[in-house]
């Protein structure tokens, strides 16, 4: 088993401004398993790339990083969007797991942290998505102005409507 003290470093080793070193890194975590994950979790009280990349890194654990979920959803409402992106993402990895987490935040906010919710939740199980989901979606699929977010949008949507078709 890895020492904490090791495993801190590899989480440091993430903003590495040489790609092998962050690689590495990633891999060391991955492969360290369970122990890396409290860790990994505290790292996402950072800012900025150290935050996103932890989060891109919990998400490489899959159902087993379920315990991150509250703590990734909540960076739903970060004020970055690379931010809100990375804890999707990493949220639709961890899967059914995520669902409760995602789901208060969706049901219980606007804009941006809902429609990112909505998006993961489309992935996790499209059965789940309301009506205040689906029109969340849909706002950012025609009106944002983002680069990533009305293709995510459309992404979603498809999901739900191919869902349906398969339910009738």
């Amino acid at each position: 088993m890895e020492s904490n003290e090791k495993l801190s470093q590899s989480v440091k080793n993430l903003v590495h401004k040489n790609e092998v070193t962050i690689v590495k890194a990633i891999g060391e975590l991955k492969e360290s398993g369970q122990p890396a994950i409290p860790i990994l979790i505290e790292a996402l009280k950072e800012e900025g790339s150290l935050r996103n990349i932890a989060a891109a890194v919990l998400g490489e654990f899959g159902p087993e990083a379920s315990e991150a979920a509250p703590t990734l959803a909540a960076l739903l409402k970060s004020e970055s969007e690379d931010t809100r992106m990375a804890a999707a993402l990493s949220l639709m990895r961890i899967g059914d797991g995520s669902l409760p987490s995602l789901l208060d935040v969706a049901r219980n906010t606007e804009g941006p942290p809902c429609f990112w919710a909505s998006w993961a939740i489309s992935w996790i199980e499209p059965s789940k998505i309301d009506r205040h989901m689906y029109e969340c979606l849909k706002d950012v699929q025609e009106n944002s102005s983002e680069m990533v977010a009305p293709f995510a949008a459309e992404e979603a949507i498809g999901k739900i409507i191919a869902m349906q078709l398969k339910n009738k």
